[in-house]
Parts: structure tokens; sequence; C-alpha cells
């Protein structure tokens, strides 16, 4: 008999956010700290969670066993933008 897979589905996120930026070890003038800024990432993934305080993603999902591998979490106070895409995945 052959078995029909499960069909699952599975959001896929795109977060635009603002993170700190490391400026190394180096001495610099007053104004050229002064002049240090912010860097904006892009970070794409599986949705793990999302709350109000955090969203957490994964770079890898595997469907046979509903886990996750690779998984970060973001504070919602950096994101600037969420793109989100529902998918369909076929669970064997």
């Amino acid at each position: 008999m052959k078995r029909t897979p499960k069909r699952q589905k599975q959001e896929i996120v795109i977060i635009f956010w603002t993170d700190a930026a490391m400026h190394g070890v180096d001495q610099m003038s007053t104004k050229e700290a002064q002049s240090r800024q912010l860097v904006e990432g892009i970070a794409v993934g599986f949705l793990v969670y999302e709350d109000k305080k955090r969203i957490n993603i994964a770079l890898d999902y595997f469907p046979e066993d509903e886990e996750y591998r690779c998984v970060n979490t973001y504070p919602k106070s950096g994101i600037k933008k969420i793109v989100r895409k529902l998918v369909i995945v076929n669970k064997e």
C-alpha cells in the first residue's frame, strides 16, 4: 500500500533588521568614534516562534522529524520589516 504524504504548512520569513556594529580595537579620534553607525542586516529562515519581544528563525527544517537546525533569535525592537511566505511541505 502506498502512503500518502502528509501536507504541512511552514512559514518562511525575511527579516530586515538593525544590529550593533563592532569597529575594531584601533585607537580613533572622538570625531571618528562619533561617526560610527549601526549595520543593517537581512536574515531568511523558517519561522520557529514569534511573540511581541522576539522572533526565532531556523536555517534548516526537517519535516519528517519536525525539527529545526541553526536557530537564531532576533529582538523585535531592532526589526524594521518582516516579509512572510507560506509554503506547503510534504511529510512522508
